[in-house]
């Protein structure tokens, strides 16, 4: 995960989590196959395990809105309390019996990443998690919280307490597992605590805007309606400004979360994953755990191999074209990052982007922002807010006249962006890109902005990656 200032998003997305249709629906809402359990997942004609993903506003999430308040009125607010997630979900392991409530619709929960939801333990506690491509390490916050906790929302579940599963157990500091986390967090101190046996880990995200540091447990995860012993960290000190309960790794390492599920080819029989993050709120995403559909890859594919400097997945960028300019002729790692809202380019690239485009801008009346520049973000104004401003920015909505962008990759893979891949209105900054610079990173970024409404496959065991366009 590495990520720059986060402007708020206009989507909030639950991975495996799914809503029921409410009684008393439209006849819009009739029409809708809206699963009815968290738990539901379906066995695509691949063999893979499938589960929905929603854009907040989607009817399939509607009941729960309604519900939700009526939860947080009685009581279900703040982290470890009575109702929200956990109640409910225990309910769905425990009883035979259909649970309508769900999905949370509450945009305060997480502004920028996509979500899922987790059972650990036994007795199961449930947890709503980010999903991030760019780190390696899966925690959760627990029970005894020793320095710090962050905010968690009773929505996203009650703090884990290890001490309450029979299933948990700790990792020993004399383990591989152990050795291995030290090796790929690069941490320069033994992570050990002693006096208990247990291994400890350390992690910083992106420039240090958020930190996790925690003890080593292992403990029962659900899949479906199988179980595996998952590897994750108890975090005893979190600095964290949002509202989930932690954060699940997908990356390289033999101990993140996909590395340690492929190892079970009972529940995942080959080792990929998909997903698609919609943009449209009349229509779902998913997440695919497993097999594929290979022939739906219109986009292309293109050779992936593991980052170069870090525990993640990589591409190689060979062409960004931008108002029908080619402003890249070598190519260059980015590294695939779920947790990134933003797309990070090398400073050189960024400039060429940032004179180009605002150079197309200024032909319909739009002009760069001083501000954004300082920030490291490219930012426009209509001539009427840029020349008398008053503190209101007029949204932008002319969409079919802004300049398009395309990102080409090794092997003729390419990403023909959409205007709204590539910017969004920002109510503080105008219409922004979803592009930006940061010097300080050993490699660009390919954030999940631009890859919304596209399929994204990460086929671990073929060595590649596939784009399919207007998946969800």
């Amino acid at each position: 995960m590495v990520i720059l200032e986060q402007p708020q998003l206009l989507l909030l997305l639950l991975l495996l989590v799914a809503a029921a249709a409410a009684t008393g629906a439209t006849a819009a809402d009739d029409e809708l196959e809206c699963p009815s359990s968290i738990f539901d997942h379906a066995v695509n004609s691949q063999g893979a395990i499938q589960f929905p993903v929603f854009h907040k506003k989607h009817q399939c999430l509607r009941p729960w809105s309604v519900r939700a308040t009526q939860a947080s009125s009685t009581g279900a607010s703040g982290a470890g309390k009575g109702g929200g997630l956990n109640n409910l979900q225990e309910e769905e392991i425990t009883s035979s019996s259909s649970t309508k409530i769900d999905v949370i619709e509450d945009s305060s929960i997480n502004d920028f990443l996509f979500l899922m939801a987790v059972s650990l333990g036994k007795p199961p506690v449930v947890n709503l998690v980010a999903i991030d491509t760019g780190s390696t390490l899966s925690w959760v916050q627990c029970q005894p919280c020793a320095v710090h906790c962050h905010t968690q929302s009773a929505k996203a579940g009650p703090i884990f307490d290890p001490g309450r599963s029979y299933t948990s157990r700790r990792v020993r500091c004399s383990s591989v597992k152990c050795g291995e986390l030290r090796y790929d967090l690069r941490l320069q101190q033994a992570n050990c605590m002693e006096k208990e046996d247990s291994c400890t880990y350390s992690v910083t995200y992106g420039n240090g805007w958020a930190y996790s540091v925690g003890k080593m447990v292992t403990d029962t995860l659900r899949i479906g309606d199988s179980f595996m012993d998952l590897m994750f960290g108890c975090s005893m000190d979190v600095k964290y400004s949002e509202f989930e309960a932690g954060i699940f790794g997908f990356g390289s390492s033999s101990f993140s979360f996909f590395e340690q599920l492929a190892g079970y080819p009972d529940i995942l029989s080959y080792k990929a994953f998909s997903y698609c993050l919609p943009t449209d709120e009349t229509k779902p995403g998913y997440m695919i755990l497993g097999r594929y559909d290979r022939a739906a890859m219109d986009g292309g594919y293109t050779p992936l191999f593991r980052s170069i400097n870090r525990p993640t997945y990589s591409l190689t960028m060979e062409m960004l074209i931008a108002n029908g300019q080619r402003l890249v002729t070598s190519s260059s790692e980015m590294i695939v990052d779920s947790g990134a809202q933003r797309t990070s380019l090398w400073p050189s690239t960024f400039a060429l982007l940032d004179k180009t485009i605002t150079q197309a801008m200024s032909s319909i009346g739009y002009h760069r922002t001083s501000r954004a520049r300082q920030e490291s973000y490219i930012c426009y104004l209509s001539e009427h807010d840029y020349s008398g401003w008053n503190g209101t920015i007029t949204p932008f909505s002319n969409w079919s006249a802004l300049p398009l962008l395309e990102i080409g990759f090794a092997g003729g893979a390419a990403l023909a962006l959409s205007p709204r891949n590539v910017f969004y209105n920002d109510p503080h900054r105008g219409l922004c890109m979803t592009f930006a610079q940061n010097p300080a990173l050993r490699s660009q970024i390919l954030g999940n902005r631009v890859t919304r409404s596209f399929g994204t496959t990460f086929d671990i065991q073929g060595k590649q990656f596939g784009f399919k366009y207007a998946a969800c």
